[in-house]
């Protein structure tokens, strides 16, 4: 939806020239009585269908392509109801920010989790990605307040980015996921593996980052201090 008040919204992605424009045209298309809110809530709907997809693929991993279903219905709620907003000059800010952003805490967490009882990786390391992901998100939302800058994009990687990526994973799920290694009796396939990465990615961005912002608040609250006492 909307990105805080004052807050300098950063977003350096793959797709985003692309998206941006696709997003103003689909905006534009929408009829009257679509509202941010409905695209909100169809977003919200669509989580439970990626999980639903995941947990199927125990049937059959063609169930996957449910899950790619999901994702591409979340893009358009999650991507265009901010946008449509936008479009329409009917922003609530405040209202916009806060729902959108639960709504994606809500949403990482049932899909990671789902996709840790799918057979096709580890619990723990979904429980790990769902740790990793959120762990990223308290940071973008406390730069918010302490820089005023908002982050959407990390090494030309946003929602849109991890989404495909996801969605290649799933497709190729359904035909190869050998086991790559066993380490103390558990068997670890590709897409753990591929968790593993991700989850120790996001934890190191997360430590970086926040250490990396600690130091030059820190000197700017000791400049702001020495102002204030020279005055």
């Amino acid at each position: 939806m909307n990105e805080p008040l004052k807050a300098q919204r950063v977003s350096n992605t793959l797709t985003g020239h692309w998206e941006k424009i696709l997003l103003q045209k689909m905006a534009r298309a929408l009829p009257g009585w679509v509202m941010p809110d409905h695209l909100t809530i169809l977003g919200i709907i669509s989580t439970f269908v990626i999980a639903l997809g995941y947990i199927l693929s125990w049937l059959n991993p063609w169930w996957l392509m449910l899950a790619n279903a999901g994702f591409a219905i979340h893009w358009f709620g999650d991507s265009l109801d901010g946008t449509l907003a936008r479009f329409r000059h009917i922003e609530r800010e405040r209202y916009g920010y806060f729902v959108d952003h639960i709504s994606d805490a809500f949403m990482t967490a049932v899909v990671c989790v789902a996709f840790g009882l799918s057979p096709m990786m580890q619990l723990e390391i979904g429980l790990m990605l769902t740790i990793g992901y959120l762990l990223i998100n308290i940071y973008a939302h406390v730069s918010v307040y302490t820089t005023r800058i908002f982050r959407l994009s990390y090494a030309k990687l946003g929602p849109t980015e991890i989404r495909i990526i996801v969605i290649l994973a799933n497709t190729l799920l359904i035909f190869w996921n050998p086991v790559l290694l066993h380490f103390k009796g558990i068997s670890l396939t590709f897409i753990d593996l591929a968790g593993l990465f991700f989850a120790f990615g996001f934890l190191v961005v997360f430590i970086i980052s926040s250490v990396l912002d600690a130091i030059k608040l820190d000197r700017l609250d000791r400049a702001e201090s020495r102002r204030r006492d020279s005055n």
